[in-house]
């Protein structure tokens, strides 16, 4: 955006612009000057941006749905591969406790605990809790009904207090037992690293876990994949809007409006069932 004029640039969208202009106007009252980001000249070529065919449209990453999660899953061996012990807990936690990639990366063994109710993942901070006020999420313990019955496998394998549970005890085996959850594991695949993953090593595990599944969309699996998937199966499965929005801590309805459009394309709301 140069001199009123609207400049394209590759991958750049109206909401990374209204994020920079946000910040040159904490930075003008900050120091008490006069803000420009509010004149009529800025805000005329940001409607028009917002219109100009030439911007990037949102690029929304794939939802991890319960039927390729568990694919994805069921290629694992938890209990062979140290990676895979690993990756089994992250992937579960992310999806059901619908955490962003910044929420796994910053967890710490302390902040998980197991017990017969299921798993409490505590966050000290997330995007929208930028305080460090806190919060605590709970995963439900699968029911000894769902153990037991014919999909008892599917139901274990998608018991995210077993998995971390197997994964913190194989830290402890290794001496660790505290720090990261989430580590790398050494070049021979035997023992975990002292360091926890960045944000984007996990995006990139959530990737290469796709990929490894041979999932049709892979290519769009990422980090919001997981977040986006279980707001997505929730609202499909019949879950209200309202205790979707509070156990994912999104903030309004209206930020919800992509995955319950999504949930409810082939829904019976859909007319194109009467012209079959």
């Amino acid at each position: 955006m140069v001199a009123g004029q609207v400049c394209e640039r590759e991958g750049l969208r109206p909401g990374t612009l209204a994020g920079y202009l946000a910040a040159v106007s904490v930075v003008h009252q900050t120091v008490q000057v006069s803000n420009p980001t509010g004149a009529e000249a800025v805000r005329r070529t940001m409607a028009g941006i917002r219109r100009h065919p030439g911007v990037a449209p949102a690029r929304r990453r794939a939802a991890a749905r319960r039927e390729p999660l568990v694919e994805v899953l069921r290629l694992l061996r938890p209990e062979e591969v140290l990676a895979d012990a690993r990756d089994h807990p992250q992937l579960l936690i992310g999806w059901k406790a619908a955490l962003r990639t910044d929420d796994l990366a910053r967890l710490q063994m302390s902040d998980l605990h197991a017990s017969e109710q299921g798993l409490s993942v505590h966050l000290s901070r997330s995007k929208t809790d930028q305080h460090g006020t806190g919060t605590t999420i709970g995963i439900a313990a699968p029911s000894p009904e769902a153990t037991a019955g014919a999909g008892s496998g599917e139901s274990t394998l998608l018991d995210a207090g077993a998995a971390w549970t197997r994964w913190r005890d194989l830290l402890g085996s290794h001496g660790i037992t505290d720090g990261p959850a989430w580590r790398g594991i050494d070049r021979y695949g035997r023992r975990p690293r002292t360091g926890g993953l960045h944000r984007n090593s996990i995006a990139e595990i959530i990737k290469r876990r796709a990929a490894a599944a041979g999932l049709e969309d892979a290519q769009l699996w990422g980090g919001h994949s997981l977040r986006r998937g279980f707001a997505t199966e929730a609202i499909a499965a019949g879950v209200p809007e309202r205790d979707v929005q509070r156990h994912g801590r999104w903030r309004s309805r209206a930020s919800m409006d992509p995955y319950i459009d999504a949930a409810r394309t082939f829904d019976t709301s859909n007319p194109t069932h009467w012209l079959t």
